[in-house]
């Protein structure tokens, strides 16, 4: 088998290959003594181990395996799932990628990686000041009967603005929709300054929120395909890299 591990900044994301079939996916919190976990993770009869993401520095150097960057990973993931794609967008909790696909690997990419306004961080943080998770936040956001927008261009400031709607008498429900707003708009500014080429491809967490696919297909004005599995596409790319290296 061979395992590509995605060491994102929420997840640590594995999956597993066999003669090109993806066979085994696994996902654990990324937290304290990590490596340890990944470690009980893998399957025994591993033949190669490929890292990418967040802390894949670290964790290459504590298992003692190669790694390759983030966006290689997900453009050969993305590919390998969807092979028509030549636009993926990738939305994590620590950062927002746009990537151009081609056939043999990325041509170029966009990253947002400077402020959480436009990355699962941001949800994270409004689902926390609703007491639900942002699982939940999906669904309060599916019961909203009306639009509203939070217009901090900053988290923090963004938090202060939830409150302040709160006290003001304003739904959860309508609150967790203009979060998802908020985030989708601003990936939207970001495919849309790098220019996107159909057909586009999501993935990362936020990829399983209906609501968000909704809304970022509504904003790029183009239709977007959702992978099986989408949180695990940098893994399976890494997973690839390792089989094909």
């Amino acid at each position: 088998m061979f395992v590509g591990i995605d060491a994102g900044s929420s997840y640590i994301k594995i999956a597993a290959v066999d003669k090109e079939r993806p066979i085994l996916f696994k996902k654990s919190p990324t937290l304290p003594g990590y490596a340890d976990i990944v470690r009980e993770m893998l399957p025994p009869n591993a033949v190669k181990v490929m890292v990418t993401g967040y802390c894949r520095k670290v964790l290459a150097e504590k298992l003692g395996c190669s790694s390759v960057s983030e966006i290689k990973a997900h453009a050969v993931g993305v590919k390998a799932i969807v092979p028509q794609t030549r636009t993926a967008i990738d939305v994590g909790g620590q950062d927002s990628k746009v990537i151009r696909v081609e056939e043999n690997g990325f041509s170029d990419f966009v990253m947002n990686d400077r402020c959480a306004a436009g990355t699962g961080r941001f949800l994270e943080m409004i689902a926390g000041r609703l007491r639900v998770s942002v699982e939940e936040l999906s669904t309060l956001a599916e019961k909203a009967d009306r639009k509203i927008a939070i217009s901090s261009m900053c988290a923090v400031f963004a938090e202060s603005e939830v409150i302040s709607l709160l006290a003001q008498g304003e739904s959860r429900e309508n609150i967790a929709l203009a979060a998802f707003d908020s985030v989708a708009e601003r990936v939207a500014a970001l495919a849309r300054g790098f220019g996107i080429q159909p057909p586009v491809t999501l993935t990362g967490g936020l990829a399983s929120s209906s609501v968000f696919v909704k809304l970022l297909e509504e904003k790029i004005d183009l239709p977007i395909t959702v992978p099986p599995n989408p949180q695990f596409v940098g893994a399976l790319g890494c997973a690839f890299i390792a089989l094909y290296s």
